[in-house]
């Protein structure tokens, strides 16, 4: 079943709470561009919890501390921008899934209530529902990332693969030409490789015709715009139509 989703990058709870009742699938929040600390991550996550609203966090780097912190104060998921090699993204793998796939630092935190959660009483059951619970997701935006697509969503521990159309295109010389028959091809690789290892293909559309154009291409997920835009487009147009009154 496709699913829908945005971008977050004004924050606070109140906006969580509001994009929880329009019928998005999930939120990504966006720690990359957002100006968003674990601190201010986990006020989001608890409001979008309270809605069942999942949340997936877009971290800056391949890196540990990076990792642990926006798991351990409850993201769903890591997106994780700029892959270049496969080993980027095996040592992604390593920092956010317990063993057997990885080597997670172990500490109860308040995904599972501090360890006050029934699925917590023992270690093996802690790590086992973490690994389930917790989605790897590297992004393919780079042409790196692209030539080695078909090995990357093979790996084991990585639930899905997100394509950022528009820094892909950028780094094959053809910047937001989202017609042109190489990106276009690009995108087809990628979702195959996907659908090849049973992996979840996302991808970003900044409108509704370019989301048609990717699900037509066999996308699974589309990540829609982000909250400040459309929220500007809201009321630009809301002001145009009361000045045609």
């Amino acid at each position: 079943m496709k699913r829908f989703g945005t971008f977050v990058e004004l924050g606070g709870a109140n906006v969580m709470e509001c994009l929880a009742g329009t019928g998005l699938d999930y939120v990504i929040l966006d720690a990359e561009h957002g100006p968003f600390s674990p601190e201010s991550a986990a006020q989001m996550l608890r409001a979008a919890e309270n809605r069942s609203l999942t949340v997936y966090v877009r971290i800056s780097s391949v890196t540990r501390p990076e990792v642990l912190r926006m798991l351990d104060v409850g993201a769903r998921g890591l997106v994780v921008p700029c892959i270049r090699s496969v080993a980027q993204v095996k040592e992604l793998v390593d920092h956010a899934k317990f063993p057997p796939v990885g080597h997670r630092g172990y500490c109860p935190t308040r995904t599972s209530a501090w360890g006050a959660d029934a699925w917590a009483a023992d270690a093996e059951a802690y790590m086992a529902e973490c690994n389930r619970r917790v989605s790897v997701i590297p992004q393919c935006e780079t042409q790196e990332a692209l030539e080695h697509i078909e090995e990357i969503a093979a790996l084991p521990g990585v639930d899905a693969v997100f394509i950022g159309p528009c820094d892909l295109s950028i780094d094959m010389g053809i910047p937001l030409q989202f017609d042109n028959p190489l990106l276009l091809d690009a995108v087809r690789r990628i979702i195959a490789a996907c659908h090849a290892n049973g992996t979840e293909c996302l991808i970003f559309a900044g409108s509704l015709k370019v989301a048609k154009k990717w699900l037509d291409l066999g996308a699974d997920s589309i990540a829609y715009s982000l909250d400040a835009a459309v929220l500007s487009a809201a009321y630009r147009q809301a002001a145009a139509d009361f000045r045609a009154l």
